[in-house]
């Protein structure tokens, strides 16, 4: 099993800043119908979404669609690595 390494200095001293780089959150309100609830009226949702790549839209129009076979649209990358030897950072999967 390989382990996690500084693409910068190839080390493994690698924290996770954050994982959900790529993500879209939306948040949906609706009206409490529900008896048993009386105290609340509304109800709060939150939803994470996949963000769609700009990159491979424009490329699956530029090729007439073929690329979305091999490809798809969404972004893969969703977390944020931080190495706390040389303090580089980048976005891997």
């Amino acid at each position: 099993m390989s382990k996690l390494k500084c693409p910068k200095c190839k080390r493994t001293h690698i924290q996770l800043l954050s994982n959900d780089i790529d993500m879209k959150t939306t948040t949906k309100t609706s009206l409490n119908l529900n008896p048993l609830k009386p105290f609340t009226v509304f109800n709060h949702k939150t939803e994470k979404k996949e963000k769609t790549s700009v990159a491979k839209v424009g490329l699956a129009l530029m090729t007439g669609g073929t690329s979305l076979l091999m490809t798809g649209t969404k972004k893969k990358a969703h977390n944020e690595y931080f190495c706390t030897d040389c303090g580089n950072r980048w976005v891997g999967k």
